[in-house]
C-alpha cells in the first residue's frame, strides 16, 4: 500500500476505531476492576512498537536498555515494518522481531491477525508504542490484551483513554529523551550504561568482505557519503547539485580518501546522477545496492568521516560516535539532531516556514510533500560546507583524530 493511502487509513478509519475501543474499556471499567499492577519480576513480555522511521528506532535503543534491566525475566518483541527488520536486529535489543507485511490491504489484514493471535496467546504485560501520531498502534496495544500501554498522547490527535500510561510530545527536546520519559513513566531512573555502547560493533569479516568486493585497499581511509532520504519525506534531500560541488571539492583537495556514495538499489540512478558529474572520481565509489545492511554498518563504523541527509544512515553515524556532516531544513535538528559531539549540523533556521515536518499534522509537509523551493536546505552553500568539514575534520593543523 502507498504511504498516502497508510496515512489516510489511519487518519480516518483509525480514529474512528480507536474511538470505540476507548468506548469499551471505559464500559469495561464500569464492569471489570482494573487489574492489579504487576510486579517487575513478574513481568513476561513487554512489546515495543515502531514501524516508520529508522532514526527513530535507532534513538530509541536507550529506552529498550532500559526495559530489559528493569524487567529481567521479560521477553521483548519488537515490531515493525519487514524493511527495519535487519536494522532492529543488529541493534540486539530485542528477544524477537515481528513484522508487518503492508505491500497489499489483504497481506497486511493476514499479517495483523496472526500477529493479534500470536501476542494473545503470547499474554503481553506492557506495550511500548513509540509513534507519534500512528492510531494503528494504539489499536495493536488494544487488541493485543496489554494490561499496561505506554504511549505519547496528544489532544485531538491520538484520544485519550486508550493508554494507561501517557507521555506528553516535547518537540524542544531530542527524540532519545522523549523515548526516555517512557522509562520514566514505568518506574526506571536513568543510568548511564543505557546510553553507552548503544550499537554493537560489527565483525571484522564483514568489513573485509565487503572491502573486497568494492576493490578498496585494506588501510584505506574512507569518506562515506548519503546523499540519500528514503522515501517518507523527499524535501529532506539536500540539493544534488550542491553534493556534487561539496564532493569535487573534497576529491580534488584530499584525494589520498576513498569516498563511498551509499543507498539502496532502489536510489542507483540518484546516486549516479551525482557521481557521474563529479571529475577526477577514480576515488569515489557509486555503491548504492551493493551493500547488505550489515556492511553499510561496517562502513559507516570504520568511515573516518560520514556526511548525510536528515536519515537513518545519519543516526547510524551518531550512534557509532562518527566524525559527522549532517543536513537540516524541513525537520529540525533539535528533536532529530546527531546526539555525538564531533558532529557538525548545517541548519540556516532564517525561514520561517522551517521546520515543516510536523507531528501534529502526521508528519506531511505543510507546504506540499515536496517543496517547490526547499529554500531551507539549497541556502546552505556548499563551499561553506567543505570550509567548515576542513576546518574542523581535515585540515592538518585541526588536530582532529579519528574516534
Amino acid at each position: 500500500m502507498k504511504l498516502s493511502l497508510m496515512r489516510y487509513i489511519d487518519e480516518t478509519v483509525g480514529t474512528f476505531l480507536t474511538r470505540l475501543l476507548r468506548f469499551g474499556i471505559i464500559l469495561k471499567r464500569l464492569v471489570v476492576p482494573v487489574p492489579a499492577e504487576v510486579d517487575r519480576l513478574e513481568v513476561r513480555t513487554v512489546i515495543c512498537q515502531k514501524y516508520f522511521g529508522l532514526g527513530s528506532i535507532l534513538h530509541a535503543v536507550p529506552l529498550v536498555k532500559a526495559l530489559r534491566y528493569h524487567y529481567p525475566n521479560a521477553s521483548i518483541i519488537f515490531m515493525t515494518l519487514p524493511s527495519n527488520r535487519e536494522v532492529v536486529e543488529l541493534c540486539r535489543i530485542a528477544d524477537e522481531v515481528r513484522t508487518i507485511d503492508t505491500s497489499s490491504p489483504l497481506i497486511f489484514l493476514r499479517e495483523l491477525t496472526s500477529t493479534l493471535l500470536y501476542l494473545l496467546r503470547k499474554r503481553v504485560d506492557i506495550s511500548i508504542d513509540l509513534e507519534f501520531f500512528s492510531k494503528f498502534s494504539l489499536f495493536v496495544s488494544v487488541l493485543c490484551g496489554a494490561r499496561r500501554r505506554v504511549g505519547l498522547y496528544m489532544k485531538k490527535i491520538r484520544p485519550g483513554g486508550v493508554l494507561t500510561d501517557k507521555v506528553f510530545f516535547n518537540n524542544y527536546r531530542h527524540i532519545s529523551e522523549i523515548y526516555f520519559a517512557y522509562a520514566e513513566t514505568v518506574g526506571i531512573a536513568r543510568r548511564p550504561e543505557f546510553f553507552d555502547s548503544l550499537l554493537p560493533h560489527m565483525d571484522a569479516g564483514v568489513l573485509e568482505r565487503v572491502m573486497a568486493k568494492l576493490s578498496i585497499p585494506d588501510n584505506t581511509r574512507l569518506i562515506v557519503v548519503n546523499v540519500n532520504v528514503g522515501t517518507l519525506s523527499l524535501s529532506r534531500r539536500w540539493p544534488a547539485e550542491h553534493f556534487v560541488r561539496l564532493i569535487q571539492r573534497l576529491v580534488d583537495s584530499y584525494p589520498e580518501y576513498c569516498y563511498l556514495l551509499v543507498g539502496m538499489e532502489s536510489e542507483f540512478r540518484y546516486v549516479e546522477n551525482i557521481a557521474g558529474r563529479i571529475g577526477h572520481n577514480n576515488n569515489l565509489i557509486n555503491c548504492a545496492g551493493m551493500t547488505t545492511v550489515p556492511e553499510l554498518f561496517a562502513l559507516i563504523e570504520s568511515a573516518f568521516l560520514f556526511i548525510s541527509c536528515d536519515s537513518g544512515p545519519l543516526h547510524i553515524a551518531s550512534l557509532y560516535r562518527k566524525n559527522l556532516v549532517g543536513f537540516y531544513g524541513p525537520e529540525t535538528p533539535i528533536v532529530y539532531g546527531p546526539t555525538n559531539s564531533n558532529s557538525l549540523v548545517f541548519y540556516s533556521g532564517k525561514h520561517y516556514c522551517s521546520p515543516c515536518l510536523s507531528v501534529y499534522d502526521s508528519k506531511k509537509c505543510l507546504y506540499g510533500e515536496l517543496c517547490p523551493d526547499n529554500d531551507c536546505l539549497r541556502s546552505i552553500d556548499p563551499d561553506a560546507v567543505f570550509q567548515t568539514i576542513e576546518d574542523r575534520f581535515l585540515s592538518r593543523s585541526s588536530g582532529m583524530v579519528e574516534l
